[in-house]
């Protein structure tokens, strides 16, 4: 999305009519994200008014106050320009390092290796030492943590609707399908036949559970408004309320329960399978294409870096 003059000259009341919301807790996952898009014009224009577009979406959920307001824009103009020095040249680097791999086969295995890389490349993102905008959770008041409860159930419904209403397995599975297709062509390009037939294999034999990852959304989401209404009724300071979101995160990045980190842990290696089967389904056009892309990624990286 693209915020136009008029948006850009009135940003505060933009929320009510904003782009559909994150949780709260999303906001570093998002500047990851929007940094792994394909590097176009649009995404760059998007990326340099991210500040502004976080600030919609959080408002969306906390439905800040005048006063708290100005302050949240500051704080996340402050962490934009963080992650923009700190964290887009590591981005950069990251897709440097993968770029020679793409031009032969890659087995599962290699593929998990290129996920533990952007794993870690994540990491900083996601640790709340970085965030500057901590210091919200420490003043959010009952109405805005009834609000954020009734936004989390809303998004509930959306998720609900889309991957769990009238679905059957092979609703799901086209469902799956569209979205694994669009993320692979943003790397290779168009994709053909054969490349289509291999995706839709791979993804066929996924132990993707949709009530189960239901389930553990709820958790994760339950789980935030726990911290943020123990953080409310004891009245903490911005250094408590920091460790407590950092736990909050490590359990929302691997879940409590044994039987939960396994089906996690099994996605994942699943989600190395499908890339290993989709790209060694590529053509040698194909993947010349995914290196010329991720050269334009890492190329676009830096000049965004470079902008303050």
């Amino acid at each position: 999305p693209t915020i136009t003059a008029e948006q850009s000259r009135h940003p505060a009341p933009m929320p009510k009519t904003s782009p559909k919301p994150r949780r709260p807790w999303l906001i570093a996952l998002l500047l990851l994200c929007t940094a792994l898009l394909p590097a176009c014009t649009m995404v760059k224009v998007a990326y340099n008014q991210l500040d502004t577009l976080l600030y919609w979406r959080l408002d969306s959920y906390a439905d800040f106050t005048h006063e708290q307001a100005s302050r949240v824009h500051d704080s996340l103009a402050q962490f934009h320009q963080w992650h923009r020095r700190t964290q887009l040249p590591a981005y950069a680097d990251l897709l440097q390092g993968i770029r020679p791999r793409l031009a032969e086969a890659i087995s599962p295995e290699q593929a998990c290796m290129v996920f533990d890389q952007v794993r870690t490349a994540a990491d900083a993102t996601l640790d709340p030492a970085q965030w500057t905008l901590v210091w919200v959770a420490t003043e959010l008041s009952d109405d805005q943590l009834r609000h954020i409860e009734k936004k989390q159930d809303s998004t509930d419904a959306d998720w609900r609707k889309e991957w769990l209403a009238n679905m059957t397995p092979e609703k799901l599975l086209d469902a799956r399908f569209e979205q694994a297709l669009s993320r692979g062509e943003m790397l290779y390009g168009n994709l053909g036949k054969p490349q289509k037939a291999a995706l839709r294999a791979a993804l066929a034999d996924s132990s993707f559970d949709a009530p189960r990852s239901y389930a553990e959304r709820l958790r994760r989401e339950h789980d935030l408004l726990n911290v943020l209404r123990k953080i409310h009724a004891e009245k903490l300071g911005t250094e408590p309320a920091r460790a407590l979101l950092k736990a909050y995160m490590a359990r929302a990045l691997l879940p409590p329960d044994a039987a939960d980190q396994r089906y996690a842990q099994t996605l994942v290696r699943e989600g190395c399978e499908v890339f290993s089967r989709l790209h060694n389904a590529t053509t040698p056009a194909q993947r010349a294409q995914a290196a010329v892309n991720l050269d334009r990624y890492a190329r676009d990286f830096r000049l965004l870096a470079a902008q303050r």
